[in-house]
């Protein structure tokens, strides 16, 4: 049996990890970054973060991160154009078989984080390999969600992602990144769809 607990409607699901804690508080994250309001323990939130190595470095930093609740969460889908959502659908059909990556990842008898974010979703190439990377977990109080996430999306798979986007939802996503994060990156649009 895996080291999991099933504890909300046996949904699997493991103890918050750091690397989805916020960088700047070594925490978990307890506020939305769109909001400003309380993350409710009772409630649904999503965490991303993305990373990349600088010319100097061989070591991936922190590009941003953010939380959102999962009203903001669903606002901000809901800017982004129906062609983007479906094109952004079908791609992820097309590269992601979920129920078997949750079968593979689930039977194991210990539950190995890296597995799920040490290699992008789409590609299956280790994430240590790429310049920029994203990560990102749903995260019900203390408990992050065993499911479609927690995944890595790395820098290819973000450019193929941005080339299926429509303009209105491209100029949404630089909007967002330019209102909620400091430095921005030319591949690592945040991931809300």
């Amino acid at each position: 049996m895996a080291d999991f607990d099933n504890d909300f409607l046996n949904i699997p699901s493991i103890e918050v990890p750091k690397v989805f804690f916020s960088e700047k508080t070594n925490r978990p994250f307890n506020k939305c970054s769109m909001c400003g309001n309380l993350l409710n323990e009772f409630e649904l939130h999503f965490v991303e973060k993305a990373f990349g190595k600088s010319i100097n470095s061989k070591e991936h930093e922190l590009i941003f991160e953010y939380a959102l609740c999962s009203e903001c969460l669903e606002s901000t889908r809901e800017e982004l154009s129906e062609e983007s959502k479906n094109n952004i659908e079908m791609y992820f059909k097309l590269y992601v078989d979920v129920a078997e990556r949750n079968k593979k990842l689930l039977s194991k008898n210990h539950i190995d984080l890296n597995s799920w974010i040490g290699k992008c979703i789409i590609t299956g190439k280790p994430v240590s390999e790429e310049k920029e990377y994203v990560i990102g977990g749903a995260i019900l109080g203390n408990r992050l969600i065993l499911n479609v996430m927690p995944y890595a999306v790395s820098e290819k798979a973000m450019f193929e992602i941005q080339e299926l986007l429509s303009k209105k939802t491209k100029d949404f996503l630089d909007g967002f990144q330019k209102k909620f994060f400091r430095r921005m990156s030319e591949s690592a649009y945040p991931m809300v769809a």
